[in-house]
């Protein structure tokens, strides 16, 4: 008996637990967007939006039976994105939390990817994007406060910040700040930089300001990460064409292989008409990290004095003539890509 009735209880519990996950698939349902968006125009969702004060409030409209469901989420999708602009302590946190865990049930066919079926109207993304822009407000209120009482602590503060969103307020007020800050944020960060990489994106900002050579030249050898390119890419327009080139110079000749290509790549348009820039270039061709890099840049909108030089390198068989013959090579489609268009 005992274990009949084990068994029974076992059997009675999953039927109840897959009952309860059918139900849960089953508040999910696919729509035509159209259609979805018909719904959402049958009603007035913008009173309704200003009748929410609490969590009871926005589940009440939640459940409504009255509204087609699209209604509901589109209704609760708006309050959400309209919390941005409270501040935080205005908002009860049992009411975020909801919101960040809230299971979208109006789903609609991918745009791109028919078969595949997205939340029309994502209200967790909603709740996590007011979160990211309260961080980020608060980042700048901290930045600008540190920035008027003591700058150098800031690459610090930038340092220990646990999110994106953190470190884009950082910046944002780090680029309202006058010059004579910016520098000592600048000076404190590049003490750090040879261990801290994570600081690139705080001085790759303080040196489009400053346009300090230094700290681009310890940018090509100690930076590293994502921001890096757009970073040396922005101080390519900071300088005359002789400071550009002695930094390039600088990359290839001791910034790790990986910078010194992002530095080609940002800087040879610039450069491509200076003839020390050009030969420094060519002379590389066989270096086995930066020769690649080296070439494909070579190959972009050559004038007839590069595209000799790499033609006499062309002839032989050496690292360098391969990578010469490549340049040449990706030129020409290039060339006869622009005809065809």
């Amino acid at each position: 008996m005992k274990m009949h009735f084990t068994t029974t209880t076992v059997l009675l519990v999953s039927g109840l637990l897959n009952s309860a996950v059918a139900q849960v698939h089953m508040t999910a349902s696919q729509w035509d967007r159209n259609s979805a968006l018909a719904a959402v125009r049958s009603v007035n969702i913008d009173l309704a939006i200003n009748e929410i004060d609490d969590l009871e409030d926005l589940q009440t409209l939640e459940n409504r039976s009255d509204w087609p469901l699209p209604a509901r989420e589109a209704a609760i999708y708006q309050y959400t994105r309209s919390l941005a602009s409270a501040p935080r302590d205005a908002v009860d946190v049992d009411l975020m939390q909801y919101l960040g865990s809230y299971q979208a049930q109006v789903l609609v066919p991918h745009e791109d990817h028919r078969d595949a079926a997205v939340p029309l109207f994502n209200i967790r993304a909603a709740a996590t994007g007011v979160e990211n822009g309260w961080l980020r407000g608060e980042a700048i209120a901290q930045a600008q406060v540190l920035l008027e009482t003591d700058p150098a602590m800031l690459p610090g503060n930038f340092l220990k910040s646990t999110s994106a969103s953190q470190r884009s307020g950082f910046l944002h007020a780090v680029r309202q700040a006058d010059l004579a800050r910016v520098q000592t944020v600048q000076l404190a960060a590049l003490d750090l930089l040879g261990t801290s990489p994570e600081l690139t994106r705080l001085v790759a900002v303080t040196a489009t300001m400053t346009a300090d050579p230094y700290a681009t030249r310890r940018l090509l050898i100690d930076g590293s990460g994502s921001g890096l390119a757009k970073a040396l890419d922005d101080l390519g327009k900071q300088y005359s064409s002789t400071e550009l080139a002695a930094l390039l110079k600088t990359g290839i000749e001791q910034a790790p292989p990986v910078n010194a290509a992002l530095a080609i790549a940002a800087w040879w348009p610039v450069l491509r008409h200076d003839a020390a820039t050009r030969q420094l270039l060519i002379d590389n061709l066989n270096d086995p990290d930066l020769g690649s890099a080296i070439a494909l840049a070579l190959a972009q909108s050559p004038d007839i004095q590069t595209i000799r030089e790499l033609q006499l390198i062309a002839e032989g068989d050496s690292i360098s003539a391969r990578r010469a013959q490549m340049a040449l090579s990706m030129n020409r489609d290039g060339l006869l890509e622009g005809l065809r268009q």
